[in-house]
């Protein structure tokens, strides 16, 4: 009954929240328009918020997401800690055309934008490259400065982090978030990872996490999403997607 009530609740919310407007909110300095029909970049580029590519199946949405399909999940930002319903993994639906025209179109256009900052760590600091496009490096450090004032007992699960990687996911032709220089993971050696309990996407798994809530939510605070909040667990990974915290498709008003 609860797992009924959790995969009602996702559906409602999406149904209330998720609108075109999230992109502008989310990207006020990068996105010009956003309706039904399409999104306008502030520098011109234009793309469809629906592409005609089938998109019932679970694998198809994964592999064929559009604008619209990115918001089709609710991101529930600092709400229930119980484990995400059945392939509920807000954020992992991504566009990938959007973000290379956000970030970089390929490697070399992505390394021009990346920048250097130092990353807190139990010992001192270490290097990490960071895209500098919508001040996401700017984020990323803000978050480090305040993760170095929790308790050790915390900021462990902070340690041997990393960034900028350019590659695709496992398993697939498709572009990491980490490729782009807007995500990071922590605690990768002691964290948990969904593709160690079962292979096929669709499977059935349990959910495992030891990432603190006080490390998720100063992310979460920044424009960041956790891949602890997916029924994919990924609990060592952050990626920059704001758009998934805008008060559109929150319907929380700042």
């Amino acid at each position: 009954m609860r797992f009924l009530t959790l995969s009602v609740l996702a559906i409602i919310s999406t149904l209330l929240h998720a609108n075109p407007q999230c992109y502008v909110e989310g990207y006020p300095n990068l996105v010009e328009s956003a309706e039904e029909k399409g999104i306008v970049l502030k520098n011109g580029t234009r793309f469809p918020y629906h592409t005609d590519t089938s998109k019932v199946s679970w694998d198809e949405k994964t592999n064929h997401a559009d604008l619209a399909t990115q918001l089709e999940q609710s991101y529930d930002a600092g709400g229930f800690e119980t484990p995400p319903p059945y392939l509920f993994s807000p954020g992992r639906l991504r566009y990938q055309p959007f973000f290379q025209a956000l970030y970089g179109k390929d490697k070399k256009a992505i390394e021009k934008n990346l920048v250097t900052i130092e990353w807190p760590t139990l010992k001192g600091t270490t290097k990490l490259q960071v895209n500098k496009v919508d001040g996401v490096d700017k984020k990323l450090y803000a978050i480090g400065q305040e993760i170095a004032k929790l308790p050790k007992s915390d900021r462990i699960w902070a340690e041997g982090a990393a960034t900028y990687c350019y590659r695709v996911i496992k398993d697939t032709d498709r572009l990491s978030m980490h490729s782009y220089g807007i995500a990071i993971d922590l605690a990768p050696n002691t964290t948990q990872y969904w593709k160690d309990e079962a292979a096929s996407e669709t499977a059935k798994i349990g959910y495992k996490n030891t990432m603190p809530l006080s490390i998720v939510r100063i992310f979460e605070k920044h424009g960041f999403i956790w891949g602890g909040r997916w029924y994919h667990y990924d609990t060592m990974h952050f990626e920059y997607r704001p758009e998934l915290l805008a008060p559109s498709c929150t319907g929380i008003s700042k």
